[in-house]
């Protein structure tokens, strides 16, 4: 077998000519990154003109007319954390974080039965027909129970499907469909009371909470394509084909077993069911149906999160909880706690927003300014042009050179004062000040020496005082010779 290791297959990486010489590519890693003071003042006054003229900046024609007028050689990364750290660009970041959802589990057949409508076109030569199919489909089984043809959304359409429902199958244990006027209409509400059925509503301007009849929908008019008559024919004749295509589709489709599922459709309908999984099952959902209700605050990650469920006594879906564990884990203690304080006051005004859901939104928003924060700050302290030319001054100001009387007097500063934090200072600044003066010096101890001259000239001081100072000129000189800290001034 042959062995190739990876720094040799680097080596075959290269480009060769019409006679297999290799070509000198040139290294352009890391040039065009560097960023100068004149560069920031270049795009900068260059955004600032664009904008002035009215013109919206965007970020991939603005670097290429950088390149091509000014010859700013920058990426659009580049160029755009220039522009936010100069207050001309919105910072965004797109981290990819979890979001926290509710989900709900099926355990048995004719359990839960999710209801909804859609419109669908039927063509007689060049004239359309529009109707409502309102459709019932099984979540456990997948299975396709009933459905109804109708002009437009109703509460009676919606009651046709569920007692034609429940003549096949029996009644259900709940009904999931969304928050359409009549959906929640009172006619609905009282078939269901009268008939035991419990509600489950997906919520508003949410697909995702009735999956099940949205992808079977889907798989519907993927299956039927346009329907098309190229004959003249009244109405109820276009209503008729139309029921024929959905009954045979519906015939069809609950003979194929799902994914991962022996039986089909229909033959999983005809499961036996005991009394004791029905009620458990009527537990489950009125429980989901609680959970997204419920008030649900936050403490801190995961060890908060347990601590605010017990104080506030929510019993939480092992479910929902599982998941709302594995989510917080991806967000900071402090936008979490921001989280907090912003769901107590919006639960305040409104009881109804008490859900994990609600909260996890909040903490959502808070992350997403915080990190757009960060990279504002971050853009800020490297590419803003009057951070960039204070740092730029500060480079050519000449460097103070120290000088022994200069460290001496620090040292006076340091055992006179009366506050600790004072003397650490001051012990500190004079540390650093000697180690400078000991490069100029080719000997320590004529530098020593200096010392000694300076501090023997100094008449205000006790001996008390010239010995402590005398102490720790000598820790400076030779730090190897003491473990004692030279912050230690008693």
């Amino acid at each position: 077998m042959l062995h190739v290791s990876q720094s040799v297959l680097g080596d075959w990486n290269q480009v060769f000519d019409e006679d297999l010489r290799v070509l000198e590519v040139p290294e352009n890693r890391g040039k065009a990154s560097k960023i100068s003071v004149e560069m920031v003042r270049i795009i900068v006054r260059a955004a600032e003109e664009r904008m002035g003229m009215g013109k919206r900046l965007r970020i991939r024609n603005f670097t290429k007319e950088l390149r091509e007028k000014q010859g700013v050689e920058l990426s659009k990364k580049k160029v755009r954390e220039v522009l936010i750290a100069n207050n001309l660009f919105a910072p965004e970041t797109r981290r990819k974080r979890p979001r926290f959802y509710l989900s709900l589990r099926k355990e048995i057949p004719n359990g839960l039965l999710s209801l909804d409508g859609s419109e669908m076109v039927v063509w007689l030569d060049e004239e359309p027909y529009k109707f409502n199919v309102e459709l019932g489909v099984d979540v456990k089984t997948f299975d396709h129970t009933s459905f109804s043809i109708g002009d437009a959304e109703s509460s009676e359409e919606l009651i046709k499907v569920l007692e034609a429902h429940r003549k096949k199958w029996g009644v259900p244990v709940g009904v999931l469909f969304d928050h359409r006027s009549s959906n929640l209409s009172e006619e609905v509400g009282k078939y269901l009371e009268g008939h035991g059925i419990e509600i489950v509503p997906a919520g508003p301007y949410n697909p995702k909470g009735n999956g099940t009849d949205e992808g079977a929908f889907s798989q519907l008019k993927q299956a039927l394509g346009m329907i098309r008559l190229n004959r003249s024919s009244p109405r109820e004749l276009a209503r008729s084909v139309l029921e024929k295509l959905v009954f045979v589709y519906i015939t069809m489709r609950n003979r194929i077993p799902g994914r991962g599922n022996p039986l089909s459709p229909s033959e999983a309908m005809r499961t036996l069911v005991t009394v004791e999984q029905r009620n458990l099952e009527r537990q489950k959902l009125k429980e989901h149906h609680r959970l997204k209700r419920q008030d649900k605050e936050d403490q801190e990650k995961l060890d908060q999160l347990h601590m605010m469920l017990r104080y506030h006594a929510i019993s939480a879906e092992p479910d929902a909880l599982k998941h709302a564990e594995r989510s917080i884990k991806w967000y900071e203690k402090e936008a979490i706690s921001a989280a907090q304080e912003a769901f107590l006051k919006a639960v305040n005004r409104n009881p109804e927003r008490k859900n994990l859901s609600y909260f996890f939104g909040i903490l959502k928003r808070i992350q997403q300014e915080r990190d757009d924060e960060a990279y504002r700050r971050y853009c800020t302290q490297r590419y803003n042009e009057e951070v960039m030319m204070q740092l730029k001054r500060q480079e050519q100001k000449p460097q103070n050179t120290h000088c022994v009387e200069g460290v001496v007097s620090m040292l006076v500063q340091a055992v006179k004062a009366s506050m600790q934090f004072v003397r650490e200072l001051a012990v500190r600044k004079a540390r650093e000040w000697t180690q400078e003066l000991m490069q100029s010096y080719r000997y320590v101890g004529t530098l020593k020496s200096s010392f000694s001259e300076a501090l023997v000239n100094l008449r205000e001081l006790t001996l008390e005082e010239k010995t402590k100072i005398w102490k720790l000129i000598e820790e400076f000189l030779n730090p190897k010779t003491t473990g004692k800290s030279v912050t230690q001034i008693s």
